[in-house]
């Protein structure tokens, strides 16, 4: 079953077309940051965002380059393909190292980081991840009956389960969840290998393929 994403575009369309920083095409799109429309169309960008950052840190949701992540006409993020999550990443090399992708053009959109929708986005994960706590172990079996006779690289590995479930962070208390949201935000915020990534898919299809090789064959002459 297929579900289409209507009225979107991926980022890296709305970069390569329009030439426009996220936030001026959002100003384009919406209007002036004090009209009701960019107002709308900002609160989606932010409550989707927090939705979306929160999912790819429990699942460890990779490949988020710009052409797996849409825009719609309402403002809203959607991620798309879900290829690679758990214990999987592409080429197995686990490149990706930040929690979840949010970058510098993110974070202009909500305001900057001072402003009230960043921190209305920090406030909507510690909630999101406080109640998702109280599913931990429905999702925890659900994993555990699909990782049974599987061979999904994505179960594989001893400490999928483990890490999964440490990622709900069950014995910190909701001051320590918050400073945990802080520390996950900043430490996604600047990451390099989020803009590396983003980088890579730019060039073109050869130079992936050289880069890959020699990423793998250096690998072997480390191991």
């Amino acid at each position: 079953m297929i579900e289409p994403v209507v009225n979107a575009v991926s980022l890296h369309q709305v970069k390569k077309h329009s030439q426009l920083s996220l936030l001026d095409y959002f100003l384009q799109e919406h209007g002036a940051p004090t009209t009701e429309a960019f107002l709308t169309a900002q609160r989606n960008f932010v409550q989707s965002c927090a939705g979306y950052s929160l999912i790819c840190y429990l699942l460890q949701v990779k490949d988020r380059h710009n052409g797996n992540i849409l825009l719609d006409s309402e403002g809203h993020i959607i991620h798309i393909d879900f290829g690679f999550i758990l214990s999987s990443s592409p080429k197995n090399l686990g490149f990706e190292t930040s929690a979840f992708k949010l970058t510098s053009e993110f974070v202009d959109v909500m305001g900057g980081p001072e402003g009230d929708m960043f921190n209305y986005y920090k406030m909507l994960m510690l909630q999101g991840l406080i109640a998702a706590r109280k599913h931990m172990d429905r999702v925890l079996h659900i994993v555990e009956v699909m990782q049974q006779g599987s061979q999904l690289p994505c179960f594989h590995g001893s400490s999928t389960m483990r890490g999964l479930k440490e990622r709900f962070h069950m014995s910190l208390t909701e001051e320590q969840l918050q400073l945990l949201i802080d520390q996950l935000v900043e430490g996604s915020m600047r990451s390099l290998t989020t803009k590396l990534y983003d980088g890579f898919h730019l060039v073109p299809e050869w130079l992936k393929i050289f880069f890959y090789g020699s990423s793998q064959f250096l690998v072997k002459v480390w191991n």
